[in-house]
């Protein structure tokens, strides 16, 4: 299981969308007295004088981050089923292909009902990568398919 290269791809997505959790969305100067910052808990608001004040959440973002942990997770160990590992492969690139568009959606609709620049963190770095490693990991189970078949033909 651990020697097939797709179940490293897999981790590693597995791994980036629990970063992806943890961190921050987006941050940026909203005037001079507060500063937005959009995280997986919500959209808060950091003045001055008091503390943060969540307006709403991210669901939807936030859903999709958690289905992609869970199938990315899941779909290493049906490594004796590959058939159904690149079906449920294939559901986790169509995830973080969501993931990718919604939250680039979000962002044009954040800043253009809060003003402000954009100062853009590590996460829009981790879902270009976590479609990578999703991809490369359909690749080499589709690969593996490939070989398994060929060996069926040769008998």
């Amino acid at each position: 299981m651990i020697q097939r290269v797709q179940t490293v791809y897999l981790f590693l997505t597995t791994i980036l969308s629990v970063i992806f959790l943890s961190g921050h969305i987006i941050k940026f100067p909203d005037g001079q007295k507060n500063v937005l910052d959009i995280s997986s808990e919500g959209i808060r608001i950091a003045e001055n004088v008091d503390g943060p004040a969540t307006l709403w959440i991210l669901m939807i973002l936030t859903s999709l981050v958690l289905l992609i942990l869970l199938f990315s997770f899941i779909t290493v160990f049906f490594y004796r089923k590959r058939k159904i590992q690149m079906k449920l492969a294939a559901v986790v690139i169509i995830l973080v292909c969501l993931l990718l568009l919604g939250s680039v959606g979000y962002y044009f609709f954040v800043t253009r009902l809060y003003t402000g620049e954009i100062r853009l963190g590590l996460n829009m770095i981790i879902l270009p990568v976590m479609l990578l490693f999703s991809y490369l990991a359909y690749r080499g189970i589709s690969k593996d398919e490939e070989l398994v078949k060929s060996y069926d033909r040769l008998r």
